[in-house]
């Protein structure tokens, strides 16, 4: 498996990674499951902030890493043109990095993120992030984009001419 390589252009913040550990042994579990509620630190609607998922702990000793982001969904999300969107997803560094923007003032999102691995195992961490009442509901401001809309993520590769560089599908490469 080819293990992450380091961006030279983009670092996810460090204060807004999240570590998702291996579940307890099912011995030593009692009957009932533990619920475990993760959350990322606040943000308000006007920021755009990058939000990680190190999955590192998970996948230790299995030889696999992270290998994508089949999608990101928001299922608290409104109709509101301030509502929480992602505005990109990547892998960047090994970690599952997504950039959020807007967001209702004083209301809690929950986030779902469905990864894949090297190896062809597939999580789903559920994360809630709050939005603070600091600041009046904001648009969130969209990414750079390719033709067709697609969000170009900080580690995509581009070409001395500015052009961003595409597999078969239309996808970027990146520098994962």
């Amino acid at each position: 498996m080819t293990a992450p390589i380091p961006s030279p252009i983009w670092q996810p913040a460090a204060s807004r990674i999240i570590p998702i550990s291996a579940p307890a042994n099912l011995r030593a579990r009692r009957l009932v499951p533990e619920i475990v509620t993760l959350s990322w630190a606040p943000k308000s609607s006007a920021d755009h902030f990058d939000f990680s998922l190190d999955l590192s702990a998970i996948l230790s000793q299995t030889g696999d890493y992270l290998a994508g982001i089949e999608r990101v969904e928001i299922p608290t999300a409104s109709d509101l043109p301030s509502q929480l969107a992602v505005l990109w997803s990547s892998v960047v560094q090994g970690l599952a990095c997504i950039m959020l923007g807007g967001g209702t003032p004083g209301i809690t999102e929950q986030i779902v993120v469905y990864v894949v691995t090297q190896q062809g195992r597939r999580l789903a961490p559920r994360i809630e992030l709050a939005i603070t009442s600091e600041t009046d509901a904001t648009e969130p401001t969209p990414p750079p984009s390719m033709d067709g809309g697609i969000p170009v993520p900080p580690n995509a590769i581009q070409l001395p001419d500015g052009t961003i560089l595409t597999g078969p599908g239309g996808l970027p490469y990146l520098i994962a």
